[in-house]
């Protein structure tokens, strides 16, 4: 494009205005500032010939420091220092200023009809300043996307470079990851992988190509320095995400096409894909399962996820339920009942309760530390966990340990046990309710569930379980037992919580019928704990 047609830069067109104003006023210094109520956002400045440029000076000056004509409107000619103000969106205001006027007796119309074309021309700047960068720039990550990566290969002079590695990455199943744990977790990942390929890929481009795919080229790059970085982000990721990616690479240091090394690295990404796709048919499960599963649960390669606990009332958070997600480095998410019966089967289930026990343990005790605010936080703890021998003195260790706060502990029991009798399960609470830990019987108004329990067992908590929530809206029975258990529950002075709660009809109904908390996809799906943090702990 040649130069009649280029655009103007706002260095130029403030340098123009500013520059005419000065003249016009015969004044030592203009100023262009855009402020709030406590910090220069924006300072423009002309200053007359061997004046000394004042901007960096007027920046660094505390809010009672700065002169008049920036802290309020001068009307009075008369005056050496002209201001004009200008409000701007979000409670920010525009200020031209004439500083040093040696030609008295001037108006300010001059100054009050070019401030909102200045105002204007800034904040169009910054759009299309923001436009251009989102062209070429993924708004997640910040990293550069396809366009920059389709303009390097038009742009580049590939002949001069001296070697290239490429590398193609993909995330396995970030679908199912949206889908498990929310969007919101699924961008977590995504930007963490960015992360890692920029660590390890310094002064390299990294490309987010879509959702799930990315791009790296490293120039004039030795074939060993590559190789290891390509190793080192395979490792991190390895430990930080269970294998989620397939990865594939090329380097060439003759006839170099960049263009060529992408496709052979996409190649090479595809067949490790297939890989991962092949483990996901039916069949080939338990014993890839099996043979990891315990190895997992002690490198703490599974995911803890809170499911808010909400006031029925208020629909305010009030606490969390710990769940535990499971992705397997080769087989993708996997679904709950799969592996659990697994751990069951092989005796390993404590390792995993144990394990979640102690990360909200450590959630707690960084609340606490961090001066968050606190919340209970409950565990459900299978039967095979709770039968073995000293179990409740492991669970008082790690309290200890960690310096917990024992009323913001809760342990969820089922009376759903297949092998735990009503007794061994009041014994089981005792205990646990000894230890100042307070004690929520699951599942209640499943298939089997007795009334008995209630008068055998003490307990501090009850949760109606989403099967009777499920058919509430409409149904009197359901409605009826539902009132049955909050009203005798309530003169045990337990709390009552509605376990499923989906639609906005069933809210109202366990509302209506006095339960006291509610939990279900109406308000969040499982999030992670750091998603729970910043949703509903930090403002």
């Amino acid at each position: 494009m040649g130069e009649k047609y280029r655009q103007r830069s706002i260095i130029e067109i403030m340098n123009e205005i500013l520059s005419t104003i000065r003249d016009y006023y015969d004044s030592e210094y203009v100023y262009y500032i855009e402020k709030d109520d406590e910090d220069i956002l924006t300072i423009y400045e002309w200053c007359a010939e061997n004046v000394p440029w004042q901007r960096d000076r007027l920046k660094m000056l505390d809010a009672d420091q700065l002169p008049k004509w920036i802290k309020q409107e001068i009307t009075d000619t008369r005056e050496e220092d002209y201001s004009i103000f200008s409000p701007l969106s979000d409670g920010e205001v525009a200020i031209l200023a004439a500083v040093g006027v040696h030609r008295g007796g001037c108006d300010l119309s001059l100054m009050r009809a070019v401030i909102p074309y200045i105002s204007q021309s800034i904040a169009l700047q910054k759009v299309q300043k923001q436009q251009e960068y989102l062209s070429y720039h993924d708004d997640l990550t910040g990293l550069l996307n396809r366009n920059s990566f389709v303009a390097y290969l038009s742009d580049s002079e590939q002949d001069k470079l001296k070697s290239v590695g490429v590398v193609s990455l993909d995330i396995n199943g970030l679908k199912d990851f949206n889908k498990e744990f929310g969007r919101e977790y699924g961008d977590e990942v995504v930007i963490r992988v960015g992360e890692v390929l920029e660590e390890y890929f310094r002064g390299a481009m990294v490309f987010r190509m879509t959702g799930d795919e990315y791009q790296v080229i490293m120039e004039n790059v030795s074939y060993e320095d590559f190789m290891k970085n390509v190793h080192g982000v395979h490792k991190k990721l390895d430990n930080i995400s269970l294998g989620l990616v397939s990865m594939g690479y090329a380097w060439e240091k003759v006839d170099i096409n960049v263009g060529r090394l992408a496709g052979r690295a996409e190649n090479m990404m595809q067949e490790e894909k297939q890989k991962y796709y092949k483990h996901l048919k039916k069949g080939h499960h338990e014993p890839i399962i099996k043979e990891d599963l315990l190895e997992d649960i002690r490198q703490g390669n599974f995911i803890v996820c809170f499911v808010p606990k909400m006031d029925v009332t208020t629909e305010e958070v009030v606490g969390a339920e710990a769940i535990v997600r499971y992705h397997h480095k080769d087989l993708g998410i996997m679904n709950p009942g799969k592996y659990i019966t697994l751990l069951e089967e092989t005796k390993l289930s404590h390792y995993l309760d144990m394990y979640v026990f102690e990360q909200v343990c450590k959630t707690l005790r960084h609340w606490e530390t961090e001066d968050m605010p606190m919340l209970p936080v409950s565990v459900n703890f299978s039967e095979t966990t709770l039968v073995q021998e000293g179990i409740i003195e492991k669970m008082m260790s790690l309290v200890e340990e960690y310096h917990v706060s024992c009323e913001y502990l809760e342990v969820e029991l089922s009376e759903s046990y297949v092998s735990m009798s009503q007794g061994m399960l009041a014994e089981t609470s005792d205990k646990i309710r000894k230890g100042n830990i307070r004690v929520t019987l699951d599942h209640f108004g499943a298939k089997d569930s007795s009334f008995s329990i209630l008068s055998m067992m003490e307990f501090d908590g009850l949760k109606l379980d989403r099967s009777l929530i499920t058919n509430i809206v409409g149904n009197k029975r359901s409605q009826i037992t539902a009132r049955a258990v909050i009203d005798m529950c309530r003169q045990l002075g337990v709390h009552v919580t509605a376990a499923g709660v989906e639609t906005q009809d069933q809210l109202n109904v366990v509302k209506e019928l006095g339960c006291d908390y509610a939990q279900g996809t109406l308000f969040n799906k499982p999030i992670t704990i750091d998603t729970f943090e910043v949703r509903y702990m930090k403002g």
